[in-house]
């Protein structure tokens, strides 16, 4: 199975849910713990903290292995004491090695290995323990960790022969070899927020994954500023998408606002961004840095990647808010070497040379909290947090006894939800009909500190509920901005029937990829880069915007033909495609970074840069190891 752990991730028979999950342990609501351990004359020492308690343990090893003595211990004491260990720290021990992975894909249990250079180093285990429950908040959720420079402090969860167990054995060796070869090198990534969005999703992932590369990366953001939030998210984003009244024009003043963000952002970073090789700006909103950037160091090389679906033709007109929005950032973005994008040609504008224009695809991370294989236990808790979640805002919780549909994103204009819900009402007409089971709705997803958009969205969403054409069945429909705990959302994908992602705007949707990776059938329009993520009528359904009649078609087929839905499954499973995965996502960054530092710069041509790297790293990889040998000669 080596190359396939991404495959049949959590997969959960839709039309039986009952028999996955039972009763007893849907009713379970473990009370919070954090642990820190360490290995110290024949004993494991543990200091657990749980409900404001601090309780010290010792647990004898005689002959048995360390990590299993303490994972032995961990679902012990999980059992007895009904306990869910949010976080385990241990000092870094040799027979402690493989824990850190065994505690996050195992055991659900964010791990933290402490060594003695590390700030977060304590003498003791109760000030350790203490420690490590304060970087969570009241509901148990991490706090995004940035040091003074805002840097992001990035989660070590797994070890790197847990990715190379998710990547063919030609990408892994790839990957391996120019990280060797960027060795001396810094790389450096430069994002608007740490949390929320698919972009933070991927750093995180990329950034854990070239750490263990022993690469050295970075990945800054911004210093928040609602304001400039506002103009970016409105001005920028929205604009670029056309999501907003043709009346919503970025102006003189939102100009001066994002400006002067830029310029205080140049100034907070001028010491951590100068000393990097190459950087990588993630779309519009830190664009404004890349003048101070080549002022302060004109051999850093820069690329920009472009992560939204921008409706270039009316970019590309005159008079437009469109033109007016991208003509201010294209005087930042053009002096970057490399403009990589999704690979839709209509997402980017004329102006953008074609020699600069390379393709990629956004990816998601297998072994993440989004992704990862979760037990039946581990789902049921899950659910109760999500229906708790569901209660404190009055509504009723999910009925895990029936079946449901969803969609997962951000609360946004682009993301289809009236249609989403018109495709639902559409379905339970044709099933109350024929006197079937109607399935229940889930509409969610995450927040993100740069989206003013979200709260709008989602109340809007919640008053078309009261209208007469849903208030019959309101209860039905699960509305849910969550909190930034993946395992929810991981949970929900596993457990759906169907996914929907019925986007009027999209540049690659990785909720696409995770549903496939699940064996989710999904029913997507047929925008941006999601027809090149479905095969359609194989793994799912590809329709147009706005056809929620054919929505109600494909969903009421699946549900009443078990044979489809189960080969449908399957292929959705089967096929997820691995380039849409971490590795590669980190092959070809690495390789474009040393191909701007060493090589003859690229003609790109809308190129895929994988494909660009499984044909000209080797010799690139070669070229600059006799480089190297011949320096040291």
């Amino acid at each position: 199975m080596e190359g396939k752990i991404f495959i049949m991730l959590n997969r959960v028979s839709p039309l039986s849910i009952s028999e996955n999950v039972p009763p007893a342990l849907a009713q379970s609501k473990p009370l919070a713990a954090y642990a820190s351990i360490q290995l110290k004359d024949g004993a494991i020492h543990i200091a657990e903290l749980s409900s404001g308690q601090l309780t010290m343990h010792s647990v004898p090893l005689e002959q048995q292995e360390p990590e299993a003595a303490l994972l032995q211990w961990l679902k012990q004491q999980s059992q007895e004491r009904d306990l869910q260990f949010i976080a385990v720290a241990f000092r870094e021990h040799e027979q402690l090695k493989d824990l850190t992975s065994r505690l996050w894909l195992q055991e659900d249990i964010v791990p933290y290995r402490i060594r003695p250079q590390d700030d977060e180093y304590r003498e003791t285990l109760e000030d350790l323990v203490q420690d490590i429950a304060s970087r969570f908040d009241e509901n148990n959720i991490v706090y995004p960790r940035l040091d003074e420079t805002h840097e992001v402090n990035v989660a070590e969860l797994v070890t790197l022969a847990d990715y190379q167990k998710t990547a063919t054995q030609e990408d892994f060796a790839l990957l391996t070899s120019l990280a060797a070869a960027f060795k001396g090198k810094r790389l450096v990534f430069l994002s608007a927020t740490p949390r929320g969005g698919g972009v933070a999703l991927m750093r995180h992932a990329l950034i854990r994954l070239l750490h263990l590369l022993e690469v050295d990366a970075r990945w800054y953001v911004l210093l928040p500023k609602q304001e400039a939030f506002d103009v970016t998210k409105t001005k920028f984003h929205n604009v670029l998408q056309a999501v907003v009244p043709p009346a919503v024009e970025l102006t003189l003043a939102d100009k001066a606002i994002y400006e002067t963000w830029a310029h205080e952002n140049a100034v907070a970073m001028e010491d951590v961004l100068q000393p990097a090789d190459v950087i990588v700006i993630d779309d519009p909103q830190p664009s404004g840095l890349i003048p101070y950037i080549k002022q302060n160091n004109p051999t850093t090389k820069i690329i920009y990647r472009s992560h939204i679906q921008i409706e270039a033709d009316l970019a590309n007109k005159p008079d437009t808010p469109q033109y007016t929005t991208w003509s201010f950032l294209w005087n930042y973005i053009k002096d970057a070497d490399y403009f990589i994008s999704h690979p839709i040609k209509e997402f980017i504008p004329e102006c953008v040379p074609a020699e600069k224009i390379f393709y990629m695809p956004a990816t998601t991370d297998p072994l993440d909290g989004l992704n990862k294989p979760l037990t039946a236990q581990q789902m049921s808790i899950y659910m109760q947090r999500f229906n708790d979640l569901l209660l404190q805002e009055g509504q009723t919780p999910l009925d895990e006894q029936r079946s449901y549909i969803i969609q997962v994103a951000r609360f946004d204009p682009s993301k289809g939800i009236p249609d989403v819900l018109e495709a639902y009402r559409k379905l339970r007409c044709m099933l109350e009909e024929e006197q079937k089971p109607l399935p229940q709705l889930v509409i969610t997803g995450n927040s993100s500190i740069d989206d003013p958009d979200g709260i709008r969205v989602h109340n809007a969403l919640m008053c078309t509920l009261q209208t007469e054409l849903y208030a019959d069945f309101s209860d039905d429909i699960k509305v849910m901005r969550l909190p930034h705990r993946d395992q929810i959302l991981d949970t929900l994908m596993s457990k759906c029937a169907i996914a929907l992602q019925l986007s009027i705007k999209e540049g690659f949707e990785v909720k696409v990829t995770e549903a496939l990776m699940k064996g989710k059938p999904i029913i997507a329009s047929k925008i941006g880069g999601i027809p090149l993520q479905i095969d359609d009528d194989l793994t799912g359904y590809l329709v147009d915007s706005g056809n929620t009649k054919q929505v109600a078609q494909y969903m009421y087929d699946l549900l009443t033909d078990r044979g489809k839905y189960e080969r449908m499954s399957k292929a959705a499973a089967e096929r997820a495609n691995k380039d849409y995965m971490t590795v590669p996502n980190a092959l070809c960054w690495l390789y474009l970074a040393l191909q701007l530092l060493y090589g003859e710069k690229l003609e790109g041509h809308s190129q895929w840069v994988k494909a660009l790297a499984e044909e000209h790293a080797p010799q690139l990889v070669e070229a600059i190891r006799n480089k190297d040998d011949s320096r040291a000669a």
